[in-house]
């Protein structure tokens, strides 16, 4: 049982705080933190703390994080069946022997070969738009970095014939929303037309991964996509995955891959498009570092202005908004709250990248935040977009690479006008995206 006297909101008979919190998840939330402080009492499900101090959430993520898994959603049964038997859904010592194998695949210098997938792909994006063009921004982008990944994990050449895997994972991504977005037990048994499609997306997903796994292993392929990675990385003991846990790990790949760097670039533009000076800024660093250029590795590095432009938009627009984790133990943090096992902790990127005393003026779209300078003045865990500890999002370096590349591509060629009378509400679903989408109008440089 949780301490009687941690404050909180009082709840309703039964729905506890569902009624306050389903409707407004962000600004329920946000509420709860400003009124009840560092720890809230939450009545939602299981017993839950809401933390908003950033060594608490240090202390679950990294000083001990081997107390606190994932929820049941996520590592039971039902969710590997769901997401699959890999990295995402693993614990303890199984996630550190995934982990183990996997990190190498993601270190800088490995990624850095992906440039030009990168660089190619949003060339390609390019050319078909316009001066005066209107578009849903947010919906080019998840589709821009959802064609990164997959010419990431199949080569650059692997071709879709008439977006199948595209439309499939477009499904499946609807899919899970449904699934963890449902108040009702077992979602996926009720036959609406949701899981009939994904039922049929999922067969075209595997089957397409397996033929691409198949015809690596039967040349002994050494190529450099991250499938051959994949199918070549090597446990300590010399062993490698089999065909089952290399399809779990491209999975998670083909979706955590693109939604959430496809929902941080939608924010990033939406917030360029109301915040002229600094576009302006960041377009002249892209002039004077890349002169005309395409990015590559160097240059990336030298385009500081623009990944602190990256970092406070996911700092305003988390796209993983937050994090669920379960007690295994007792446990006391380090402000002296006693945590009971099987409490529910919530560490919700979104309120804390909005708190005050971390960053003043906080509503405000401000990149300066992100010089050398702000960042020692605060603590490490006030801004946590990729996680923390052992649990730290695998493609962090990807994420930030592709990010700046596209940034720099786009605002090197175009700027983005946002379409009046169209309103931008974020969504809170897997991840941060707005819920209706982006709407601007092109202006070629």
């Amino acid at each position: 049982m949780l301490d009687s006297h941690i404050p909180g909101p009082k709840g309703l008979p039964l729905l506890g705080n569902l009624s306050g919190y389903l409707p407004n998840k962000l600004a329920f939330l946000s509420r709860c933190a400003a009124e009840y402080g560092d720890v809230t009492r939450l009545h939602i499900g299981e017993p839950t703390l809401l933390l908003s101090n950033p060594e608490d959430i240090k202390h679950v993520l990294v000083g001990n994080a081997a107390n606190y898994n994932k929820t049941r959603r996520l590592n039971s049964a039902r969710g590997k069946r769901l997401s699959g038997n890999g990295l995402l859904t693993s614990f303890g010592a199984e996630h550190l022997r995934q982990r183990r194998l996997l990190q190498p695949l993601f270190v800088q210098r490995v990624i850095e070969q992906f440039s030009d997938v990168i660089i190619n792909r949003t060339e390609r994006a390019m050319s078909s738009w316009h001066h005066g063009q209107q578009l849903d921004i947010a919906r080019e982008m998840e589709h821009l970095t959802q064609t990164i990944i997959l010419g990431m994990l199949f080569g650059a050449d692997f071709r879709d014939p008439e977006d199948r895997l595209s439309r499939a994972l477009d499904v499946r991504r609807q899919y899970i929303e449904y699934v963890y977005g449902s108040i009702f037990p077992l979602p996926e048994l009720i036959p609406v037309r949701i899981v009939r499609q994904h039922r049929s997306a999922d067969r075209t997903i595997r089957e397409i991964i397996a033929r691409e796994i198949q015809s690596r292993r039967s040349c002994n392929d050494d190529s450099s996509d991250l499938l051959s990675l994949l199918i070549n990385a090597k446990y300590t003991d010399g062993s490698g995955m089999d065909d089952a846990a290399v399809c779990d790990e491209v999975m998670t790949l083909m979706s955590t891959g693109y939604e959430t760097i496809g929902d941080a670039l939608s924010w990033t533009w939406f917030l360029l498009a109301g915040h002229p000076a600094v576009e302006m800024r960041m377009f002249h660093e892209i002039q004077t570092v890349l002169q005309d250029r395409v990015p590559s590795t160097v240059t990336v590095n030298d385009l500081s202005y623009t990944a602190m432009v990256l970092n406070e938009s996911m700092r305003l627009y988390p796209p993983t908004w937050i994090f669920v984790r379960m007690a295994m133990d007792d446990d006391v943090l380090p402000g002296g709250v006693m945590v009971p096992a099987g409490a529910k902790i919530y560490l919700c990127q979104y309120v804390v990248h909005r708190n005050s005393l971390y960053f003043p003026d906080p509503d405000q779209f401000d990149p300066g935040r992100f010089s050398p300078e702000s960042i020692e003045q605060r603590p490490h865990f006030a801004y946590f977009p990729f996680g923390g500890g052992p649990r730290t999002c695998i493609g962090e370096v990807l994420a930030r690479l592709e990010g700046v590349i596209i940034l720099a591509m786009l605002a090197g060629r175009f700027q983005f006008e946002l379409v009046s009378g169209r309103k931008v509400v974020p969504y809170p679903g897997i991840t941060l995206r707005p819920r209706s989408g982006i709407q601007v109008k092109l202006k070629s440089r």
